[in-house]
Order: C-alpha cells, then sequence, then structure tokens
C-alpha cells in the first residue's frame, strides 16, 4: 500500500528537496566557472547566472514534489483575495516591507560586529551594472524573480502544508527558521529570519502568498534602486543620509512596522493549533535539507 505523507511529512520533504536540488546546481556551477574561469570573467552575466540558480532549483524540486506526492501546485499556493482584503493586504505588504527595511537594518550591523569579535570576515555584497535601464534587468532577476520563486516555496507549499499540523504560530517560526538558512548568509540570518516570520505571518492573516510576495519584492527591489543611486546598502542610514533624514526614515519606519503588525494581530481569524507530533514531525522530514544548509553556513563562516 503507497504510503501517503502528512502535511507536516511533506512540507519537510519538499524543503529538503528544494535544499538538495540548490545545493547540487550551486556545486555543479560553481565546478564548471572553477575550471572555465567564468567567475572571474564572467562579469554581470556570471552574477545573473548565479542568482538564477535559486529559481530553477525551486521550480525543478516543487514539479518534482508535487507530482511524486499527487499534491497539486495550485491548491498549496493560495492568490485570491476579495478586492477590499486585497487593498487592506497589499497596504500592509508595503508598510511591512518599509518597516522592516529601514527600522530593523541594525539588526545586519549589529549582528556583523559580534561576529567579527569571533573572527567572521564578512564578504562584499556584489551586484550588476546597474547604470541607465539595466537596472531594470536586475529588477527582475535579483527582486522579482526571489520574491515569486521563493514565497512559493515559502509561504505557499512549506506554510500551506505544514500550519494545520505545526499549528499556526509554530509555523511562522519554522518558516522564518527556513527562510533564513535557505540563504546561508551568516550575516543576515536575524535578519532574514524576522522576514521569514514576518512574510509568513501576512500570508496566513490575508490567505494568499501575494502580499509576501509583494512585500519580498520591494525589500529587494528598494535595496537595489539605492545601490543604483550611489549608496551604500551594506552600512546603515546614518552612513549616508543627513542625521535628520536618517532619524526621520527610522521614526518613520518603526512606525510603518509597529501598523503592519497591529493589524495582523488584530485580525480576529482564530490560530490554529498544533496537533501533537506535527512539529517533530517536520523536523524529521526537513532533517536533511537543515543538515545542508547547516553545513553551508558554517562553511561560509570560516570561508
Amino acid at each position: 500500500m503507497e504510503r501517503k505523507f502528512t502535511g507536516a511529512e511533506y512540507g519537510g520533504i519538499t524543503f529538503s528537496g528544494a535544499v538538495i536540488v540548490y545545493a547540487a546546481l550551486s556545486r555543479i556551477f560553481a565546478v564548471i566557472c572553477s575550471f572555465t574561469g567564468f567567475s572571474d570573467n564572467g562579469g554581470d552575466v556570471y552574477i545573473y547566472l548565479n542568482y538564477l540558480v535559486s529559481p530553477v532549483a525551486i521550480t525543478i524540486a516543487l514539479a518534482a514534489l508535487t507530482r511524486f506526492a499527487r499534491r497539486p501546485l495550485a491548491g498549496m499556493l493560495p492568490v485570491r483575495m476579495s478586492p477590499p482584503g486585497a487593498a487592506k493586504w497589499c497596504a500592509v505588504a508595503v508598510l511591512l516591507a518599509f518597516g522592516l527595511l529601514f527600522s530593523l537594518s541594525w539588526l545586519n550591523i549589529g549582528f556583523e560586529r559580534l561576529l567579527r569579535l569571533i573572527g567572521y570576515d564578512a564578504a562584499p555584497s556584489y551586484f550588476p551594472d546597474l547604470s541607465g535601464g539595466r537596472v531594470a534587468l536586475a529588477l527582475f532577476v535579483m527582486a522579482l524573480l526571489p520574491a515569486l520563486f521563493e514565497e512559493a516555496l515559502f509561504r505557499g507549499v512549506l506554510l500551506q502544508s505544514i500550519k494545520e499540523e505545526t499549528g499556526h504560530l509554530n509555523a511562522v517560526l519554522l518558516c522564518g527558521m527556513c527562510f533564513a538558512l535557505f540563504h546561508a548568509s551568516a550575516l543576515q540570518t536575524i535578519y532574514q529570519f524576522v522576514c521569514g516570520c514576518a512574510f509568513a505571518l501576512l500570508a496566513i492573516r490575508s490567505r494568499s502568498v501575494l502580499p509576501g510576495m509583494l512585500a519580498h519584492f520591494l525589500n529587494n527591489a528598494t535595496i537595489i534602486i539605492l545601490q543604483a543611486c550611489g549608496l551604500d546598502t551594506s552600512g546603515s542610514l546614518f552612513d549616508w543620509t543627513p542625521l535628520w533624514a536618517a532619524v526621520l526614515v527610522t521614526v518613520l519606519s518603526a512606525l510603518s512596522l509597529a501598523g503592519a503588525v497591529a493589524v495582523m494581530a488584530a485580525d480576529k481569524t482564530p490560530l490554529e493549533k498544533p496537533v501533537k507530533g506535527g512539529v517533530f514531525a517536520f523536523f524529521i522530514a526537513a532533517a536533511a535539507g537543515i543538515v545542508v544548509l547547516a553545513v553551508l553556513w558554517v562553511a561560509g563562516f570560516f570561508g
């Protein structure tokens, strides 16, 4: 008799599958670039191809796993919203993106300083040529595609599969953890965890992945546009704006974040409680992906 996976198990297997495919494609790409010297001579093409590895891996993993488990992908990607709800939750997404990016940027800076005390040397962020119309290509590859595919994986298939058995609050935390691990970036671990949790709660409250996709896109797009304007996005507002402007933007963004959280908290839809064993089942199924990403995280830390 064919074994039927629970939602928590399927979510964990999907996460592990996406991670394994992503790690394999990344390694293959790295080996090819190493042998051909493409990483040194490929320029912008290398940067864009590197960013495309993740969407391709997610596509392969979701296509294979949904076919294997006979679960239609459409059922795990809720997108429909009524017009009043759509306007409300899209507005929350905008507030959330602005609030997270500008009021919590200190998380990355403070965490980097802490990591430096124990020997971590952060690798510089790299961007393609963003001059003129080239910024449009960067927005598509580095902002739009990650927002679509990562939200489909984390706040779509993963969240929708596990939330009934792990409970909504546990599902939010698990999505945040998996999202942060998936990027394998020591420097951005805390910020990405917070973003992952916030986007997961937004998906639960709005009953759609679209607001999360919007918030995710705006977060990435803002960084790219600021970089295109010649601003150093690796630092804080206080490094590249007048003091009064930095204070104003920080206060406004903090209010935006508080407002977005308040709206989500005020939603009267009850949060589901966990089923006994649901979280454990997820961790067992997701263990392979967690171990692979933990190794990559540590390797990046010491590399």
